[in-house]
């Protein structure tokens, strides 16, 4: 294993990481997200299957598994209960969405 292949598998275990750590803070569930949080989930999800399948295509095979393996690590760090609490706290940005009051009926339940 060359220098350059151990960089470029430090350097994708971080983005990974960093990743994972994300979609474990987001809410899981897309109606629980804000519009802000689904249009970054979407964002980072293309970087995350582009970072791997460009990985394949570069047959940097080590990386390429280094990468999914980082971002599943990553996701499993950040579904610890006591580190989710803590981010949920000290960034509301992260938190689910409020629910939605139901939709009134069109027709009136009133008698007349």
């Amino acid at each position: 294993m060359s220098t350059q292949d151990i960089i470029i598998c430090v350097a994708v275990a971080i983005v990974s990481v960093a990743i994972g750590l994300f979609f474990g803070f987001v809410p899981m569930k897309t109606d629980k997200t804000t519009e802000s949080q689904n249009k970054y989930s979407q964002f980072l999800g293309i970087i995350a299957v582009g970072l791997t399948i460009l990985l394949i295509f570069a047959k940097q095979n080590l990386a390429s598994w280094v990468a999914i393996f980082a971002m599943i690590a990553g996701w499993a760090v950040a579904k610890t209960p006591p580190l989710h609490r803590w981010v949920l706290h000290r960034f509301p940005w992260f938190e689910p969405a409020k629910p939605n009051t139901p939709l009134k009926s069109a027709r009136s339940t009133k008698k007349k």
